[in-house]
C-alpha cells in the first residue's frame, strides 16, 4: 500500500508540472516570415533605420561596398516583397554615383537639345523669309545652325548724297606769315593734319608743312606759314609771295 501511494503521488506531481509550465513565446513565432522591404534608392541613413525596423542584417556589393563611400542602393537580393525570416542577412548592391549628378547631366542634355531645336527652327524661318524677299529657293544647312546665324538680306536703300566740295590737288594764291610753330601752317579749306607742299612761284623754292590751324581770311590767301618757313621762301619784309599749294 505504501508503494502504491508513492507512485500515485509521483504521477500527480508530474501532471501538475505539465499543466503549470508556460509555453515559450518563441515557439509560436519561430516559423514567422515577413516581406522583404524595398531598399532601392535609399541612402545609408535610411537603410540603417529600415534594417533596424525589419530586424534584418545586410552585406553590400558594388562600388563603395563595405565602406562608408556608397551613396544609395541600386539593387537587392532577395527582391522586394519576397517573404524572408527575421534576422536574415540580405545583399544590397550599392553605388557611389549621386542622384543629383545624374539629374544634372540629363537636364543639361535636355536643355542643349531644346536650344538646338529652337535655334534650328528660328533659322529655318529666317531663311524662308529671306528667300521670299530675294526670290531664291530656301536652303537650310542644319549642321551649321548652332555655329552661325543667318543674316536676312534687306532691300537696298538709296544712300543720301553728301554734298562735299570737290578739292583740287593744288591751289594757287598768295602766302603770308605769322608767329606760329615751325613746320605747321594754317588754311581755310584743307582738313586738319593734311601735309602740303608750298612752292614760291617767283624763285621755285619749296617748303613742306602740316595744316594744324585755321586762317580767318579766304580768297587769294591760300596758306599762312610760320616765320621760319616763310623766311625759307622769301624775306619776311616782303609780307606776301605768290605760291602754289599742293597736297
Amino acid at each position: 500500500m505504501r508503494l502504491v501511494s508513492l507512485v500515485t503521488a509521483a504521477v500527480a506531481i508530474v501532471m501538475a508540472a505539465t499543466v503549470t509550465l508556460p509555453t515559450p513565446a518563441e515557439a509560436a513565432t519561430s516559423n514567422a516570415y515577413e516581406a522583404m522591404p524595398n531598399f532601392v534608392g535609399l541612402g545609408q541613413y535610411s537603410v540603417h533605420a529600415e534594417m533596424y525596423s525589419a530586424q534584418l542584417y545586410y552585406k553590400t556589393t558594388g562600388p563603395g561596398a563595405n565602406s562608408p563611400n556608397w551613396t544609395r542602393v541600386v539593387g537587392e537580393i532577395p527582391a522586394a516583397g519576397t517573404m524572408i525570416h527575421p534576422f536574415s542577412t540580405v545583399i544590397l548592391e550599392v553605388t557611389t554615383v549621386r542622384v543629383v549628378t545624374v539629374v544634372h547631366r540629363a537636364l543639361k542634355k535636355t536643355v542643349v537639345v531644346a536650344v538646338h531645336h529652337a535655334v534650328k527652327k528660328t533659322t529655318k524661318k529666317t531663311v524662308v523669309v529671306a528667300a521670299r524677299r530675294t526670290g531664291k529657293k530656301p536652303v537650310v544647312k542644319l549642321e551649321s545652325v548652332t555655329r552661325q546665324s543667318v543674316k536676312v538680306p534687306t532691300k537696298p536703300g538709296k544712300k543720301k548724297a553728301t554734298s562735299r566740295p570737290a578739292l583740287a590737288d593744288f591751289r594757287v594764291g598768295v602766302a603770308t606769315w605769322y608767329s606760329y610753330v615751325p613746320g605747321r601752317c594754317a588754311t581755310w579749306y584743307l582738313p586738319m593734319g593734311t601735309r602740303v607742299n608750298v612752292e614760291d612761284l617767283d624763285n621755285g623754292r619749296v617748303i613742306s608743312c602740316v595744316v594744324t590751324d585755321r586762317e580767318a581770311a579766304h580768297g587769294d590767301r591760300v596758306v599762312d606759314l610760320s616765320e621760319t618757313q616763310f623766311a625759307e621762301l622769301a624775306p619776311l619784309g616782303v609780307g606776301v609771295v605768290p605760291v602754289r599749294v599742293t597736297w
